[in-house]
Formats: structure tokens, C-alpha cells, sequence
């Protein structure tokens, strides 16, 4: 094999190993969003913020996305059982 080529596999490899090694936290750990099941809300735990307002800043500040408050109250909803 060329050097050419050869410098291309292992970019390749490198950028396909990279992607894997850099997932989040949250995705490794098999959960997509923080889990705010155990909080309540309007409490300092919470940051003084509803568990679906919780959850979007947790998400902002983890991934840099923005739920929408709908999504965020439909994943509430379902982390609560509800």
C-alpha cells in the first residue's frame, strides 16, 4: 500500500474511534436526559425551577440543546410514570 493511502486508513480509523470514545456521559450510561425523577420542584434542589424547567437547562448545559417545553414536560411525565 501507498503512504497515501495507508495515512487514509488510519485517519479514518482515528475519526471513527474519536466519534465512539465522545459520546456523552448521559448516552454512555444508557440514559438520553438527567434523571429528575428523585427532585422536587420549586426547591433549591431543582435550582428553584420546575422538573421540565430543570431538565431543559440540565440538558442546555450537558449537550448545549434546548428541549422544548413540551418535550421536556413529556420526558418528565415519563420519568415520573406518569
Amino acid at each position: 500500500m501507498s503512504k497515501l493511502v495507508w495515512c487514509l486508513v488510519v485517519l479514518l480509523f482515528l475519526g471513527v474511534f474519536t466519534a465512539l470514545v465522545s459520546q456523552p456521559a448521559a448516552a454512555q450510561a444508557g440514559g438520553e436526559y438527567a434523571d429528575v425523577s428523585g427532585l422536587n420542584a420549586w426547591s433549591p434542589e431543582s435550582n428553584y425551577m420546575s422538573l421540565a424547567g430543570y431538565l431543559r437547562w440540565m440538558t442546555y448545559t450537558e449537550k448545549g440543546v434546548w428541549l422544548s417545553m413540551a418535550e421536556a414536560k413529556r420526558i418528565v411525565a415519563g420519568q415520573l410514570g406518569r
